[in-house]
């Protein structure tokens, strides 16, 4: 008998049968990593996220290939010149959009899931051993 494992959905906190969310990405040994949230629920979030991002893009446009961008986190001034250079971030939290940023700060606000905490321990982190070299 197969046994049906079962994971927790963030938004509709429904438990459901693995099948039911996206693959997201792969850990090691090339495991299936699946998204938080189920396929049903993420589909909606997406709706909503094309319509509130093309509401946004109409109102601030992004900047043209060959011009020039300026980063208001990494306060990096650059001439775009790739699509994805330049991206809409938005709040991984309520989903309210922020801004535009290099796709550099983006991903790394990303990846600290958007929690202040996180990001003061990782600043508190380079203050007090960032710069010792350690043998």
């Amino acid at each position: 008998m197969i046994e049906t494992k079962l994971k927790h959905c963030k938004v509709c906190e429904q438990d459901k049968e693995e099948e039911a969310f996206a693959p997201n990405q792969y850990g090691k040994d090339n495991r299936v990593l699946r998204r938080p949230v189920c396929r049903e629920c993420y589909a909606k979030k997406v709706k909503a996220d094309v319509v509130q991002k093309r509401i946004f893009e109409e109102k601030n446009p992004r900047p043209e290939i060959g011009e020039e961008f300026f980063c208001p986190i990494c306060e990096r001034r650059f001439i775009r010149e790739h699509k994805n250079d330049v991206v809409i971030d938005h709040s991984h939290i309520n989903g309210s959009i922020r801004g535009w940023l290099c796709s550099s700060c983006n991903t790394s606000l990303g990846k600290f899931n958007d929690d202040v905490g996180i990001l003061e321990r990782a600043i508190n982190w380079i203050k007090n051993k960032g710069l010792k070299l350690f043998f």
